[in-house]
């Protein structure tokens, strides 16, 4: 909790030679990365600082906020304060009528905004970043997060096809906020960070007060990899649950109630080899656990999290183009590992 224990790659089996191999390649500076960090059997063996960037720096989360609003999500209805994942999300937004069945707003649950499923109008372009065709960028640029996505219209039934959108999480802000009486950073400082002894972090908002559960969250590239071993040991962390285990099973799986993509949990990229085979890598995929799962953002953002091998790999960057190949760069760090 208020330290990480560290150790030379041999005494978790692991090669240093290969190991820094891979991180040399990860650091490359064409791919502007500001941190890695490698975890095994519970030890950093690995954690490069190639910039500016050090080991007490904040930096901004991108979409692994994502992430971190399902733990929060999931610790709120383990704690009675949202009653599940089927509750309707017109009950918090007035716009919404619950008794028109001609608004398919009125059938969203939190399980849609969790799988990105709601059906709302949206659209997000990440090739180039120009919000004429990214909504994600209208939303941030509208300072007032629920207003924004309150105004969005219904254009499918909820939980009938998987759309990447920044705007669906950002919905369970409000949800929170109004079951616990606590913003979601506040609510999540209280039963997720200081747990973990997460100090140095921060969550943005909006002019009206409500947490960017979709992006937003500033904390240190050790902070982060806490987040992803809270993930590995099931929620646990020392002797204290602090996401409940079904939650974390449940949440880094996809949900066969809605038709979803087969990469995608409850904001979490799941199912990895299949996940990672849309980055068009010219390295196999078959070498990376099917266990595997992880958090994302934008501009090079990950917590890579393999239960099978014991292992959590963070990285943080600015990158732009050419982008690390994340294919290539787990390749390396599994090869590493002594058979």
């Amino acid at each position: 909790t208020n330290g990480w224990r560290t150790c030379r790659p041999e005494s978790v089996a692991m090669n240093s030679e290969k190991l820094l191999a891979a991180i040399g390649y990860a650091v490359s500076p064409a791919f502007k990365t500001d941190g890695v960090l490698v975890i095994k059997d519970g030890y950093i063996v690995a954690e490069a600082y190639p910039g500016r960037f050090k080991i007490d720096s904040m930096h901004v989360s991108n979409s692994m906020a994502k992430s971190f609003t399902s733990a929060i999500v999931g610790i709120a209805i383990n704690k009675g304060h949202i009653p599940g994942i089927d509750s309707r999300l017109c009950q918090y937004y007035e716009d919404w009528d619950c008794s028109n069945k001609n608004d398919p707003r009125s059938r969203i649950t939190i399980r849609h905004a969790l799988t990105l499923t709601t059906g709302l109008q949206w659209e997000e372009d990440w090739s180039k970043w120009d919000p004429d065709t990214n909504d994600a960028l209208k939303l941030g640029a509208s300072s007032h997060f629920i207003r924004f996505m309150s105004d969005r219209a219904g254009i499918n039934e909820p939980g009938q096809e998987f759309l990447y959108s920044t705007g669906d999480p950002m919905l369970l802000s409000k949800v929170i906020q109004e079951t616990t009486g606590k913003s979601a950073f506040d609510y999540s400082k209280k039963h997720l960070f200081t747990p973990l002894n997460m100090s140095n972090v921060w969550w943005t908002r909006d002019r009206a007060g409500y947490t960017s559960t979709a992006w937003g969250l500033y904390a240190t590239l050790r902070d982060y990899g806490k987040f992803g071993y809270l993930y590995l040991n099931q929620g646990r962390w020392e002797d204290r649950q602090i996401v409940p285990e079904k939650w974390v099973e449940r949440s880094t799986r996809t949900d066969t109630s809605v038709k979803m993509w087969g990469g995608y949990g409850y904001l979490w990229h799941v199912n990895l080899p299949h996940r990672l085979s849309f980055n068009k890598s010219s390295y196999p995929v078959d070498n990376i656990p099917a266990d595997g799962y992880m958090a994302e953002g934008t501009k090079g953002q990950n917590i890579i999290i393999l239960p099978s091998k014991n292992m959590v790999i963070v990285r943080l960057a600015n990158e732009q183009e050419p982008k690390l190949d994340k294919v290539r760069f787990l390749n390396m760090v599994l090869d590493s590992i002594e058979k």
